[in-house]
């Protein structure tokens, strides 16, 4: 096959989302033609795709040697560095790419993605604003605006923008369990519930709306409710720590110490770097004094543990009557 019609047909695959044959594809054009460097911009597309990030990376630098001026190959650079925390380096490949394509609201709102995840929550929003000067319809830019908006603690101003983000896309999932969560700690139950069912509807099987309401139900003392959610999340996730640790919770509340005290010790068998954590939580002066390795289990004991006074003694009546506001959290869908 002409190597034009195997790029072609690469491409097609590619958007079909079938990635490996593309990727095949892909790798024959570039043995024919090794300075193609579109075609390394759109072989290192399929690799991020695959969540293979540093061979994108070696890819995209492949394809800015051919053609330094790559706009693309600067943007889907920095994007393949932030998702390995590079923050620093995304963000210099982000702005050179606004170099070559000062228009572009995508540079821009993921220029704006970089800096809040390196912590820079308010330099963030310039970026976003730009973003939504050249394209005020893309209901992304509003979802993550109103991300950086929380993320610096302006949960009203988040609010608006999550509200402009489902007016614009009505099934973007993530949106309502965000939005679920500002009006959770805004005092709003009721309308987090809503959002979190709304979810449901959308993505039955989201596990992050099953544990945020499950939440809000245990703050509104419904523990048989909040009990079905965590259930639920659980399920759905086996491997949902803080599941596992608000289960036990609204167990302890209901009065199941036996079932509570099973779900508190998974969380330090499973992960121990939890077991100091909580053991901040409870006000521990030091947690240095603390093993770091938590009580290992097989996994097929089924989660079958038992009540032990090591047990006992980290998990007291003062710690889940007074700590629990700072345990018991829902989750900020920040990725």
């Amino acid at each position: 096959m002409q190597n034009n019609k195997l790029y072609q047909q690469g491409l097609i695959k590619a958007r079909q989302g079938n990635y490996r044959g593309a990727l095949d594809d892909l790798n024959q054009v570039l043995s024919r033609n090794p300075n193609h460097a579109i075609a390394y911009t759109n072989r290192a597309l399929l690799y991020y795709h695959l969540k293979d990030y540093k061979n994108a990376i070696k890819d995209l630098d492949y394809a800015l040697q051919i053609n330094p001026k790559l706009s693309d190959a600067y943007l889907n650079r920095g994007n393949a560095w932030r998702h390995l925390g590079k923050y620093e380096k995304a963000i210099k490949d982000l702005k050179m790419a606004l170099k070559f394509n000062p228009t572009s609201d995508a540079i821009y709102n993921n220029l704006g993605l970089a800096i809040a995840q390196s912590g820079e929550y308010e330099e963030a929003l310039k970026y976003y604003n730009k973003a939504l000067l050249f394209n005020p319809k893309n209901h992304r830019t509003y979802h993550n605006r109103g991300r950086a908006f929380y993320m610096g603690g302006r949960k009203t101003d988040a609010l608006q923008d999550f509200n402009k983000t489902i007016e614009l896309s009505p099934s973007y999932t993530k949106a309502y369990i965000n939005r679920g969560l500002c009006h959770h700690q805004l005092g709003d139950h009721q309308a987090a519930i809503e959002d979190y069912n709304t979810a449901l509807k959308i993505d039955a099987y989201n596990v992050y709306a099953y544990y945020n309401r499950g939440c809000v139900y245990y703050s509104l003392k419904e523990m048989r409710s909040a009990i079905d959610d965590f259930n639920q999340a659980i399920q759905l996730d086996p491997t949902y720590i803080k599941a596992y640790l608000n289960r036990g919770l609204a167990r302890y509340k209901s009065g199941n110490q036996t079932e509570a005290n099973k779900d508190f010790y998974h969380v330090m068998c499973v992960n121990a770097d939890a077991y100091v954590y909580y053991q901040a939580q409870r006000g521990t002066p030091n947690d240095g004094s603390y093993s770091r390795n938590a009580p290992q289990v097989e996994v097929n004991q089924g989660g079958e543990y038992f009540h032990t006074t090591f047990l006992e003694g980290l998990w007291d009546e003062v710690d889940l009557n007074y700590r629990e506001s700072t345990i018991c959290e829902a989750e900020f869908l920040d990725d």
